[in-house]
């Protein structure tokens, strides 16, 4: 517990190939690269299948990374030293092009920026599979007829995020006095550095990007996250998992202070974002407003209600795909809306979250996340109060695809799977109906049994334009589930 607690609520602590491969390209006004450590460290994480990206194998976070680092590697091609390498990913990319399809949900921004890529690789020659990725081209159009065209680089929008997809078509003056006070374009380490690369002269012409990249790659120790910072959201994603489902005492009481602070201290009536200069958004908001609520503090959720829309809650404005878990978060702050809206919403997003179940109505997927494990635990726990008689398929379909070692994983085996999953059905067992003891014994054992509640190594599962893991909120939820499971059984051996 202290351990999570005293980590950098602030930063994620691991870089991301395809975040690093913008910065790996940025070169001084000498045409030396900036970073050339960076080309070392990324030729070194290639796969062996040719690929870069986490370790889980989502193909929209495989192909979108190795092609960044082929990119790269590309502008490099007078150095024949990489040239097998190259190959490798290009066979890569050809052989998975077809793969995408099997995911649910696409990585941030996918749509935007894989089309740009693309007409990129064409211009230097790479040996890519373009004709069976052209319909992308579509989807890309589709994305940008919802967002405001007119004024796309003039105002802060989710467009911002994925801005090195717009490279020749925008003009980056008037982009760059869009930088976040801390430097950075909305948080986006690889848009930044895009924007960066548009000027020979970018160190001196903004020294405070220049730091917030400096600082961000020090914080992983090799290159750039796919986000930093994300102080607000890291501190009520810990929050949320230790003080709302693992009970509290005078000691964490004390220890969580100042980051109840912290959140205040940001919150403003509008909403908030992953970070203080982020883009607001409707997930970050219910989550501050949710642990403030349960903390005792007097908060006033109405900002939620501009997220709403015919049928669901949105998370941005301009969004394409939209989110069961943050419609999930919104429900679960349904009482720090005005009693008049109560209703209205509680049945808006429950109709929304049942309509969308898959598996015969057993599971939900998520934008967020590439487990199904995340979702449905989620859903399992806040819709107890207001839907119980729908969720026992839930919760059977959870106890038949726990593996025999005790974990669940939709890939491998993960602890943070194997938490969420657990923490659920414990909530459920509480809640509901009793459910068969020896599962979640087996469960709990497996998290301790390999010493999984304080390692740093957890899998990539969370998704923004790569995947990613905030190892601090894994740990939570691992200590949430472990509590419970000792406040409710008794019987954990250490």
């Amino acid at each position: 517990m202290n351990k999570v607690l005293s980590a950098d609520l602030s930063h994620l602590s691991r870089a991301s190939d395809y975040d690093t491969s913008w910065a790996a390209r940025l070169i001084n006004e000498d045409r030396s690269l900036a970073y050339p450590h960076l080309i070392h460290w990324l030729t070194k994480r290639q796969n062996p299948d040719g690929s870069w990206g986490g370790r889980i194998p989502y193909a929209h976070d495989r192909l979108l990374s190795t092609l960044a680092v082929v990119l790269l590697l590309g502008r490099l091609g007078h150095r024949q030293r990489y040239h097998e390498q190259r190959s490798a990913a290009e066979r890569y990319i050809s052989r998975q092009a077809g793969d995408l399809q099997q995911d649910i949900e696409p990585t941030a921004g996918f749509e935007l920026i894989l089309p740009a890529l693309l007409e990129e690789a064409h211009g230097l020659g790479l040996n890519l599979p373009y004709a069976e990725l052209h319909g992308y081209r579509e989807a890309r159009a589709e994305k940008l007829s919802i967002l405001p065209t007119q004024r796309l680089f003039e105002t802060r929008t989710t467009a911002l995020f994925s801005l090195e997809a717009f490279g020749g078509s925008i003009d980056v003056e008037v982009a760059a006095s869009l930088l976040s006070d801390n430097g950075s374009m909305v948080d986006s380490p690889s848009a930044t550095a895009w924007l960066l690369g548009q000027f020979s002269n970018w160190r001196a012409r903004f020294p405070q990007s220049a730091v917030y990249l400096k600082e961000s790659m020090s914080r992983t120790g090799r290159g750039l996250p796919v986000v930093a910072p994300c102080g607000i959201f890291l501190r009520a994603w810990v929050l949320y998992y230790l003080y709302g489902y693992s009970g509290s005492s005078s000691d964490r009481e004390a220890k969580s202070r100042p980051h109840y602070d912290y959140l205040c201290k940001h919150w403003r009536p509008h909403g908030v974002g992953s970070s203080p200069f982020a883009l607001r958004d409707s997930d970050d908001t219910s989550m501050v407003l949710l642990v403030l609520h349960r903390a005792g503090y007097e908060v006033d959720g109405s900002c939620l209600l501009t997220y709403e829309r015919d049928d669901h809650f949105a998370v941005f404005d301009h969004e394409l795909h939209t989110s069961i878990s943050a419609n999930l978060h919104i429900l679960e702050a349904l009482e720090t809306l005005p009693d008049k809206d109560r209703a209205r919403v509680r049945d808006k997003i429950l109709s929304y979250v049942l309509d969308a179940q898959e598996q015969d109505g057993y599971c939900w997927r998520d934008k967020w996340h590439a487990s199904v494990y995340f979702a449905t635990s989620h859903a399992l726990m806040a819709l107890l109060p207001h839907a119980p008689d729908e969720l026992s398929g839930t919760a059977s379909w959870l106890l038949a695809t726990q593996r025999a070692d005790g974990s669940w994983g939709e890939y491998v085996p993960t602890a943070e799977e194997t938490a969420l999953t657990l923490l659920a059905l414990l909530h459920y067992h509480r809640a509901c109906r009793s459910l068969p003891r020896e599962p979640l014994r087996r469960a709990a054992q497996y998290l301790l049994l390999n010493e999984l509640p304080f390692k740093d190594d957890y899998p990539e599962l969370w998704i923004a334009k790569a995947l990613y893991v905030p190892t601090c909120v894994v740990r939570s939820i691992i200590l949430a589930s472990l509590s419970i499971y000792q406040d409710t059984f008794g019987d954990l051996i250490s």
